[in-house]
């Protein structure tokens, strides 16, 4: 096996496996880059009812998880969560799911907890898609997602790699001067287009 060989194998299978990313990430940059005002979505209520946990008084998310935890619990919602306490009175929970993400509210003083989940919305699920990752939402498949991000990313770049060095490398592949005038006319329109912004 030649070292050319396994370059075009590796660009061949690597573009293939990570092809439901690669159309991912490309179908919801359109309604990222197409911003419209809509109408706020709507947010039915799942649950209202007493709750007590024990907060701590730092504003640190990574403190508040195990409140969060028990807020998830309360309000039988499952997988990876952020947390946040907005200010003194309220600790905050969103379960970020594609297709109908849940938000938690606790109300310290009241003594009180709101759970609402939000109506499925096209726009925002592919948003949702496109913007998904991190590490710390505690959810085992939220972790498998940011893996796949991780990959899809660093096989980007192999991708890129591989077909720069079959360009150079591989004969029959057409006059170097058409892909220098590709290779050079792509990083002059991104570099003008960046320092004019």
């Amino acid at each position: 096996m030649t070292f050319l060989y396994l370059v075009r194998r590796t660009h061949l299978y690597l573009g293939l496996f990570l092809l439901p990313w690669l159309i991912m990430f490309g179908v919801s940059s359109i309604p990222i880059n197409h911003n419209y005002q809509a109408a706020p979505p709507t947010w039915d209520k799942l649950m209202e009812a007493p709750f007590s946990a024990t907060v701590p008084t730092t504003t640190d998310n990574r403190e508040l998880r195990g409140v969060g935890r028990e807020m998830m619990n309360a309000a039988g919602v499952t997988g990876g969560f952020y947390v946040n306490r907005p200010n003194p009175r309220q600790v905050n929970v969103n379960h970020p799911n594609f297709l109908r993400p849940t938000r938690i509210f606790y109300y310290i003083e009241e003594q009180r907890m709101v759970a609402e989940r939000r109506e499925f919305v096209p726009r925002l699920f592919l948003t949702g898609l496109h913007t998904r990752g991190g590490y710390g939402l505690g959810g085992f498949w939220d972790y498998l997602w940011a893996v796949f991000v991780d990959l899809a990313s660093i096989g980007l770049l192999l991708w890129i790699l591989s077909g720069l060095i079959m360009w150079w490398k591989i004969p029959g592949t057409g006059p170097r001067r058409w892909g220098w005038l590709a290779l050079v006319g792509g990083a002059a329109c991104f570099a003008i287009i960046m320092l004019r912004l």
